[in-house]
């Protein structure tokens, strides 16, 4: 049994091979457009966290490296630890470049040359002196004189050429730069620089980042793509400076173009993650069981259904999926599972814990828990989903036996929609699909062990999943 999804891997000589997605047509014209673009320019690529950002570079980078362009890739969130982002970019970078530069001599001295105007800006750069192109959101006078306390009074002369040698440094640092990627060829190249989860790190590391590339790295032939939940990062940038401070303005003096990354099509991407754990397998298995014939097909449907009703992330899909994993493969065999019942409480508990608790009460009726199905969806879609009514059904059945609790007049309601000729004949065969449920959920005449059911998904909420993005 595979415990949750494994990373997609991207081939490099294949990158759509694992597009589960459906997103190489966006990637193919995004890798069109970064190749035609001359002058340097800061992309980001936007989308809530947990959405497939990361993947999406992924195949982006891989794509431009399979069309002779050069590329690297760099994980923000796996440097949060430095001191300096710039010191962590040019050291993960240092070994792509080293290789893409290998055999020109030219350039192998360039680049040396930039690394050590680097550490020296570093080192002696004054903090202060990158940050000056913020136009005004820091006041640079007080953090020269931050940086002249450190200093006796006796050398604020060499305070001053201290400035000077580092603005020479920068412009060094620049200079290599252009020498590195041939910036000043007759055909040049441009070099394509991904950053993945800027969001996800320290405050002030994002936002240092964001200086430094802008202000050091703000060279003909470099491009750079960053992945980014703008929103989130905006709060990264508040806790800089100010809950009032206007965040979004900020970050577009950064970033010159953004890119909002299409919605996911999840109805593959849960398939893959079936798949990948082992749901075809397990639910093969039961086949020779009459009563479980359709147990894998009602699970798909009714966890895509909830998915799409609820507007899921990614993360969010493979977390749940994960946790119904660990409750299927804690049945027997020959267990009833109520696939219907345990997508939507497992969905319910995740997002609604109180009224999930409300629910499983034994002295409840289903009637807030159908009220929440119904909000879940508009009334014509509704009653047109054979998912949402095995739901209701199955919500009704189980409450019907287990805690002998009263249905709350629900099911006699549906009785009368059959009954009514005024009623719409969606809304007819829709009550006819939630009594049949309600009065013969399972084979043999057996009614829904609710208590069974909890128990198995009580105990999945005591494994705990990693936060590791898509």
């Amino acid at each position: 049994m595979e415990f949750k999804a494994r990373k997609v891997l991207i081939d490099p000589s294949n990158p759509f091979q694992n597009d589960c997605l459906s997103r190489s047509g966006d990637v193919e014209n995004l890798s069109l457009l970064l190749r035609n673009f001359t002058s340097p320019i800061v992309m980001s690529v936007n989308a809530p966290w947990g959405e497939g950002k990361t993947i999406f570079l992924e195949m982006l980078h891989a794509d431009l490296k399979l069309k002779g362009c050069k590329s690297v890739f760099f994980s923000a969130w796996e440097t949060d630890f430095a001191h300096d982002p710039l010191l962590a970019f040019l050291g993960e970078i240092n070994q792509e470049i080293s290789n893409l530069i290998q055999g020109d001599s030219g350039k192998s001295e360039a680049w040396e040359k930039a690394k050590n105007a680097g550490i020296y800006i570093l080192k002696k750069g004054i903090p202060a002196l990158v940050k000056l192109g913020t136009a005004g959101v820091i006041d640079a006078e007080k953090m020269l004189q931050d940086e002249a306390s450190k200093l006796t009074e006796s050398l604020s002369k060499d305070l001053i050429d201290e400035y000077l040698r580092s603005k020479d440094a920068i412009e060094d640092f620049k200079e290599n730069i252009k020498k590195v990627i041939g910036a000043e060829e007759d055909s040049p190249e441009n070099l394509y620089i991904f950053v993945d989860e800027l969001d996800r790190c320290r405050p002030t590391y994002a936002i240092e980042f964001l200086e430094r590339v802008k202000h050091l790295l703000d060279i003909k032939g470099l491009v750079f793509v960053l992945a980014m939940d703008k929103e989130q990062l905006s709060h990264s940038v508040k806790a800089i400076y100010g809950g009032d401070f206007e965040s979004i303005g900020y970050l577009k003096r950064f970033i010159d173009i953004e890119y909002s990354l299409p919605a996911s099509q999840l109805d593959n991407f849960i398939d893959k993650i079936y798949k990948t754990l082992g749901f075809d397998r397990f639910f093969e298995s039961r086949k020779k069981y009459q009563a479980f014939q359709c147990d894998y097909s009602h699970l798909k449907n009714v966890f895509k259904f909830i998915a799409k009703a609820k507007k899921y992330s990614l993360r969010d899909v493979e977390q749940l999926i994960a946790r119904i994993n660990l409750v299927i493969h804690s049945t027997n065999e020959n267990t009833y599972i109520y696939p219907a019942l345990l997508a939507f409480l497992v969905s319910t508990k995740n997002s609604n814990k109180d009224l999930y608790l409300d629910y499983i009460n034994p002295k409840s009726t289903p009637g807030k828990m159908i009220e929440y199905l119904y909000s879940l969806t508009p009334r014509q879609e509704r009653l047109e989903s054979f998912e949402c009514a095995l739901i209701e059904g199955f919500l009704l059945a189980a409450k019907d036996r287990d805690y002998e609790s009263k249905l709350g007049g629900y099911l006699e309601i549906h009785k009368e929609n059959i009954r009514n000729d005024e009623c719409s004949k969606e809304q007819r065969s829709y009550s006819e699909i939630v009594v049949d449920i309600t009065q013969r959920p399972v084979e043999f005449g057996q009614r829904v062990v609710l208590k069974s059911l909890v128990s198995r998904i009580e105990l999945s909420e005591k494994f705990k999943f990693g936060d590791n993005e898509s």
